[in-house]
């Protein structure tokens, strides 16, 4: 009874932590687009002019953000935005940096109706292996 009761308490406590690992990365994921967002518009709006007198002294400076990195991210969000009706918030959320820097990089300078194709099938669910492995065999096929 007690090796029982003891296989009882390690598998609460392995989906208790596993939840909460699962939990802690999707709040980074969120996190990670809602700054490339705001990166986008502070960029896009020239918010930093304030202060600064380009994005990269910005980015130095007030973000410690090397400014490659953040362009990055700003593609990333513009993909996003501009993909919207194939691609949610909630899906670039989940499929997180990764995964959408490559979509980014790969999909970019295809033809609409190539990119909202590929993009319907996209599976938040797939490692970047296998999503990386797909958009190319896809690509290949255009």
């Amino acid at each position: 009874m007690n090796e029982d009761l003891s296989s009882s308490i390690d598998k609460v406590n392995f989906t208790r932590w596993t939840n909460k690992a699962i939990n802690a990365k999707n709040d980074i994921a969120r996190a990670f687009f809602e700054f490339a967002l705001i990166l986008k518009q502070i960029k896009d709006s020239g918010h930093y002019d304030y202060k600064y007198n380009n994005f990269k002294d910005y980015c130095d400076s007030e973000l410690n953000i090397d400014t490659s990195t953040a362009y990055d991210y700003i593609k990333i969000a513009d993909f996003v935005v501009s993909n919207n009706d194939v691609l949610s918030i909630e899906k670039a959320q989940l499929l997180g940096h990764k995964k959408l820097k490559l979509l980014a990089q790969k999909l970019n300078k295809i033809e609409d109706k190539y990119r909202k194709s590929i993009l319907k099938n996209v599976s938040e669910n797939e490692s970047f292996t296998v999503l990386k492995e797909k958009v190319e065999k896809w690509l290949t096929k255009l």
